[in-house]
């Protein structure tokens, strides 16, 4: 074999190495999970004549993925193993948000960012935290939303909020986890639907 050949092979196989090393290595999953379904409950204090779009969120890596994230420390992020949300988070809580405001009902119309129909106002933001925390042993669900309303009309803010709803978990394995981003995700959509309709 000559030198020029080994050389070639030695830089080929480092290329490889380097290729396969991400910060969540890719593994199958056995489980898939989904958000519970929203308890919002219905509201009859009265309808608001308005069309109102919900944006999915926007987030960075590794938010902006389908892995269901904990940080074991303060400066660690890791992925439950075998197991990864339907869809990626901003685009599920997104949706969640939109059935949760469908559910309330004090909004006459709610759209998702990818109907044709005419909206009067956007909720939209960024997604800066999803994800299971560690305190005392306990893994506590950490959601961190920054919304905007925005007028279709002028493309003004109307209005603007940070949103931030913490929900510990009754153990440590992932179904409570999951569980406890439910009901924290159900509580960011109460509120965000609170604030959101008093500015119609």
């Amino acid at each position: 074999m000559t030198a020029s050949l080994m050389r070639l092979l030695v830089a080929t196989a480092a290329v490889l190495s380097l290729a396969s090393c991400t910060v969540f290595p890719e593994q199958p999953a056995h489980q898939i999970f989904q958000l519970p379904d929203s308890t919002v409950p219905e509201n009859t204090a009265g309808v608001v004549d308005t069309t109102l779009r919900i944006s999915a969120p926007l987030a960075v890596t590794p938010i902006d993925s389908n892995r269901i994230l904990v940080k074991p420390d303060a400066h660690e992020v890791r992925a439950y193993q075998g197991a990864r949300w339907s869809n990626r988070a901003p685009v599920m809580l997104g949706s969640y948000l939109l059935e949760s405001f469908r559910r309330d009902g004090r909004v006459a119309t709610v759209v998702s960012d990818t109907s044709p129909a005419r909206s009067n106002l956007t909720l939209t933001g960024d997604l800066t935290r999803f994800q299971a925390e560690y305190h005392n042993g306990t893994p506590v669900i950490q959601v961190q939303l920054n919304l905007q309303l925005i007028d279709e009309r002028t493309r003004e803010t109307v209005s603007n909020k940070s949103f931030e709803v913490s929900h510990a978990a009754t153990g440590p394995n992932v179904n409570t986890v999951v569980d406890a981003f439910g009901k924290a995700s159900d509580e960011l959509a109460r509120q965000v639907i609170d604030w959101a309709v008093e500015q119609l």
